[in-house]
């Protein structure tokens, strides 16, 4: 008589087989899990991007004039005090005159020239006469300006002199252009071309040749 533990071969094959499958999935459930892999994401550095130093632009060279070569003569010489005295007796030759500096005789300071002043003793009245000595060049630049600034006047020499003459406010302003000269002569006693008429003769004929 076969004992109640007793089974089957078939029966322990099968139970054996259960046994080491439910073994197997403990083992797997307990085992740890694979640590993750680390990937290699690198962290792109700043780029240093080098800021160029800042280019200046060189400024530009200011630009000049012309320039007057030495005149050779002094305002005394220019016109005397006779001559003076004949054109009007009230007037004395002021010593460092400064003309003003909107006018064609501060232009001819700017450059270098003779500038000469005489006042009024009375009405302290002030007559400037300037003088440069420029190339042909600068010359005939001068004259176009006057051409379109003032009205000619035919009366101041023959040509190749050229005679010129505005009112400017209260004042007259006269430009001759005579030989390598610049003359220009300014004051309120010139009303009219002819108020100059004298006083330019009498400069143009002290000048050096």
């Amino acid at each position: 008589m076969a004992s109640l533990l007793s089974f089957p071969r078939s029966s322990r094959s099968l139970a054996l087989i259960v046994a080491a499958s439910v073994g197997t999935v403990l083992l797997a459930g307990c085992s740890p899990d694979p640590a993750p892999s680390a990937s290699a994401s690198s962290t792109p550095k700043p780029s240093s991007s080098s800021t160029s130093e800042p280019t200046t632009s060189p400024s530009a060279e200011p630009t000049t004039g012309p320039t007057s070569q030495p005149v050779g003569t002094t305002c005394d010489e220019l016109i005397t005090a006779d001559d003076m005295y004949n054109f009007n007796p009230n007037f004395s030759l002021v010593e460092d005159g400064a003309p003003k500096a909107d006018s064609k005789a501060g232009t001819i300071a700017d450059m270098g020239g003779l500038t000469c002043q005489w006042v009024n003793n009375t009405s302290k009245e002030t007559i400037d006469v300037a003088v440069a000595k420029l190339t042909d060049e600068e010359l005939t630049a001068l004259k176009n300006s006057a051409i379109t600034e003032s009205t000619p006047v035919p009366t101041y020499g023959a040509p190749p002199i050229e005679g010129y003459f505005t009112v400017i406010g209260s004042e007259g302003e006269a430009q001759i252009f005579t030989g390598s000269y610049w003359i220009t002569a300014r004051s309120v006693a010139f009303f009219e071309p002819g108020d100059v008429e004298q006083l330019a003769t009498a400069a143009m004929g002290h000048l050096p040749a």
